[in-house]
């Protein structure tokens, strides 16, 4: 006679304590999936949210549109477990917006009347910026009746520009990046935008857009910037010149803390920090096929240290255990040693080149990974299914809620 089978651990009987602190360590995909195990870990998954303690941090994901979730849906391609997840959207329907920046979970679109929008995709929270009619070098112009018509661009001396509503977006907003998640607080939007790839921001909640206005001469003609851990913003020139400003108000104050150091003006650069705090300058290769259909490709990154007290770079050849993030997305370097799922000495990136985007719209998009060893460039994921608008994206999913 066989002895009767053990039982199994009844895993729905963990104390909640426990319970909470394992569910609080997962990526998302998993604590979605452990949810599905019983009604107990249902309920401290949904609690996990419901109260805002769930703050893991996420691998990043590549957000893009399909055919399949339909134009007021997203598809989030998690590089943590290789699958894609819906998200739906709240109006304007995502795919007719324009993405111009990714920080923080939240994305930065521009509507078909090129007024900008905070949108969380893992919670479905929006918060409306600044109207573009109070950015310094953009004139609204009103018919007879007083409604919208158009806008005016100006260039500086120049006879200003006309632009549709919609056409505005596109010529105007190069990238739009954070100082920190919205929903934990105050949080500063800067936007690097035309006639000379010029700086203004707004805190969440202001009315109206800041210009920085550059020297007399000396058109800022800025490529990228993020945020330091002293608040301040630092901005790179295409010349490899790096700027902080100290933003107070209204105003914000500049110091040239690394000098120019390309000889030329390079579109494609970046500025980033490795994990263990190093500030990098990213330049990036791209060339173009001809054949049925035009196509973009990255054909290499090249990474330099900035010693800012040397006043000089050092060419980089391995990011060790990092990976790097580059396009429209906040530019960030992650270890892998804490992101398992990614790949060391790695560029993920996706297209964010300025003419490309503008006059290419029906082509298909310069998206993958990129290893620095060899400089072999992959698909993330193969065959592409993203439709050719709004241009896909990195955002690193966040589930914290805005405090109303």
């Amino acid at each position: 006679m066989e002895e009767p089978t053990a039982a199994g651990p009844d895993w729905s009987n963990l104390p909640p304590d426990v319970l909470t602190t394992v569910l609080g360590e997962l990526e998302f995909p998993d604590l979605f999936r452990a949810a599905a195990v019983c009604a107990a870990w249902r309920a401290t998954a949904r609690a996990l949210r419901r109260l805002e303690i769930y703050r893991r941090p996420q691998t990043p994901c590549l957000l893009y549109t399909s055919a399949a979730a339909g134009p007021r849906a997203a598809e989030l391609f998690s590089l943590a477990d290789k699958k894609a997840y819906r998200a739906r959207l709240p109006d304007p329907p995502i795919g007719e917006r324009n993405i111009v920046g990714s920080s923080h979970g939240w994305l930065v679109t521009a509507d078909a009347r090129s007024e900008l929008h905070l949108l969380n995709p893992a919670t479905g929270e929006q918060v409306a910026l600044p109207s573009v009619a109070t950015i310094e070098q953009v004139s609204p112009v009103f018919d007879r009746n007083g409604n919208l018509e158009r806008y005016d661009l100006s260039l500086n001396g120049d006879e200003p520009q006309p632009y549709g509503l919609d056409e505005l977006r596109g010529v105007l907003y190069l990238k739009v990046v954070l100082s920190g998640d919205p929903a934990l607080g105050d949080c500063t939007a800067v936007v690097i935008h035309n006639p000379y790839r010029d700086l203004s921001f707004a805190r969440v909640g202001d009315d109206k857009w800041h210009w920085i206005p550059s020297a007399p001469g000396e058109p800022p003609h800025y490529s990228d910037c993020i945020f330091g851990d002293d608040g301040a913003l630092y901005a790179m020139n295409l010349l490899g010149g790096i700027h902080r400003y100290a933003i107070e108000g209204p105003r914000a104050a500049r110091d040239m803390i690394f000098k120019d150091t390309s000889p030329f003006e390079a579109y494609n650069m970046y500025i980033s920090k490795t994990s263990s705090g190093s500030v990098l300058q990213i330049w990036r290769y791209k060339r173009e096929t001809s054949g049925e259909q035009e196509e973009m490709h990255t054909v290499g990154i090249e990474i330099y240290r900035a010693d800012l007290e040397k006043q000089q770079t050092f060419r980089v050849r391995n990011l060790g255990d990092d990976a790097l993030f580059i396009g429209r997305n906040y530019t960030c370097c992650l270890s892998t040693k804490d992101y398992l799922s990614l790949l060391r000495n790695h560029v993920y990136f996706t297209d964010d080149d300025e003419y490309w985007l503008l006059d290419a719209k029906d082509n298909r998009w310069d998206v993958g990974m990129l290893n620095l060893e060899g400089l072999i460039a992959n698909d993330v994921v193969s065959p592409q299914p993203w439709l050719n608008w709004p241009v896909p994206v990195w955002i690193t999913p966040n589930f914290n809620k805005i405090h109303k």
